[in-house]
């Protein structure tokens, strides 16, 4: 027992010298090595292009669509029937006609019967009168002698009375006298009461002329209706009559259009509209009275007072034709269908600028041709862009859209770490935004919104020269304009 027990110590003996062995080899293994290098974590900086905040000119631009129309159209209607005897020569419809010419003209003979025979009834009106007149002043003699008459009759009828007192007379010679006094005062009276009854006579007589007059003057009229004249200058329309034609009152002959004068109809949305208004005022002002900067703007009637300008483009296949255009009015109400407002501008037909594409030649040497002016002018039914121009603005801050996150950009700070801050944003056109507060001059912008932006990251600012700087719209950049309206629009 004793010997296993010996044989047991020993073998744990035996054990231990190799494990001291190994942790002193581990220990002089580590002890010898040499000790790792260790680097310090340096932070890298984010490349991003940036550019650097200026004010920049602006021209608010927007554009709308509307059909050309006539300013003035007067449709020809017969007043009085009869056949037509003469015409305009040039009575044809997309013919051209000045004012006050003679244009039709309907067989006044009826006409003038009618007229002898209302001026027959005012000479017997106005004669009737004269009669009145005349019977009057006789009226005013026969009673004075009839009341001298009257005053004999009575004297006599008194003397009479005391003779047959005395019975120097008979009864039969008193009553006599008596039938002479009465039959004297009935003749007065009758006397009295065709004078009394003068002025309403005569008021009746006059009324009577008046009555008359008035229809020698319609038939005077009448004679005057069987010839038309032109109203104004303008362009033939929907004309189909000849000579021998019977017309009828209030018969349609054709129409007269004014082709000096025409206005288009475009329409805008309300922040299309809010971008040619005041640009210096801030968000808060604009969300806060949007009715009251509106009405400064639309309740003018004078002309001058619209703030913006004009232009009407005419574009069929390669040809393209702009006038310059006068804003006259807005309308009254927003459109039903669009919740658009309509902005009337009138062309006064007088080409300002013409772009020619493809070798369309409109001119012919040195002079124009009648014809050409003619087909070159703004016509009824065209469909047009209009562009409107608010007052150029050099002082606005413009940024690029790719700088914005909705209403925030990101600064680079003087320690060149990325900074956001939100704005208060204007209008927007093309490529770029205009921002009315929360940037200053001189400041430094990422010309894209970085993603992900991480505040206070550190930025290797690199100043992108391709972005533009300026955003000018010139007003006879027509293209440009019409393509910034759209995004406007979108």
């Amino acid at each position: 027992m004793k010997r296993w027990k010996h044989i047991e110590l020993l073998r744990k003996t035996l054990i231990l010298p190799p494990v001291i062995f190994g942790v002193a080899a581990v220990v002089v293994f580590v002890r010898s090595q040499n000790e790792l290098a260790r680097s310090e974590h340096t932070e890298q900086p984010r490349p991003l292009p940036v550019i650097r905040v200026q004010p920049t000119e602006v021209t608010p631009t927007v554009t709308g669509f509307g059909t050309a129309s006539t300013s003035r159209r007067w449709n020809a209607v017969s007043e009085v029937q009869g056949r037509i005897v003469e015409i305009h020569p040039h009575l044809e419809s997309g013919n051209s006609i000045k004012a006050n010419e003679l244009l039709v003209r309907i067989d006044d003979k009826d006409s003038q019967l009618l007229l002898s025979q209302r001026q027959a009834d005012l000479d017997s009106a106005k004669a009737r009168l004269q009669e009145l007149v005349d019977g009057n002043t006789s009226d005013q003699r026969l009673l004075m002698v009839a009341r001298q008459q009257l005053e004999i009759a009575v004297r006599e009828e008194q003397r009479l009375t005391k003779l047959n007192q005395t019975r120097a007379v008979s009864l039969s010679e008193l009553d006599q006298a008596k039938s002479d006094r009465l039959t004297q005062e009935q003749t007065v009276q009758n006397f009295q009461r065709s004078i009394n009854l003068y002025p309403s006579q005569v008021k009746g007589a006059k009324a009577a002329i008046a009555l008359a007059e008035a229809k020698v003057s319609e038939a005077e009229r009448d004679v005057e209706r069987t010839c038309i004249y032109s109203p104004f200058s303008g362009v033939l329309s929907k004309v189909d009559l000849e000579v021998g034609q019977f017309v009828g009152v209030h018969e349609s002959l054709f129409e007269l259009l004014d082709d000096q004068k025409i206005e288009v109809t475009a329409h805008f949305s309300l922040e299309q509209i809010a971008k040619l208004g005041d640009n210096n005022q801030n968000n808060e002002s604009r969300t806060a009275e949007p009715s009251r900067r509106f009405n400064s703007v639309t309740s003018g009637r004078v002309i001058e007072r619209f703030p913006f300008t004009a232009q009407v483009i005419a574009r069929s296949g390669n040809f393209t034709r702009t006038w310059n255009g006068i804003p006259v009015r807005i309308t009254e109400s927003l459109n039903e269908q669009s919740r658009t407002l309509g902005v009337v501008v009138q062309v006064a037909n007088m080409p300002w600028e013409e772009t020619v594409r493809d070798s369309v030649s409109v001119s012919s040497g040195n002079s124009r041709s009648s014809f050409t002016n003619r087909v070159n002018t703004l016509r009824p039914g065209t469909f047009c862009e209009v562009v409107l121009q608010g007052p150029r603005r050099n002082d606005l801050i413009t940024v690029p859209r790719s700088a914005m996150n909705g209403e925030t950009v990101y600064l680079i700070d003087k320690d060149n770490r990325l900074r956001s801050r939100q704005v208060d944003l204007g209008f927007s056109f093309a490529e770029s935004v205009t921002i009315l507060n929360g940037l200053r001059e001189g400041e430094v912008i990422s010309a894209i919104a970085p993603v992900p932006a991480i505040e206070g990251q550190l930025i290797d600012s690199r100043f992108d020269e391709s972005l533009p700087v300026q955003a000018s719209i010139s007003s006879t950049d027509t293209a440009s304009a019409l393509q910034n309206a759209k995004e406007g629009r979108r």
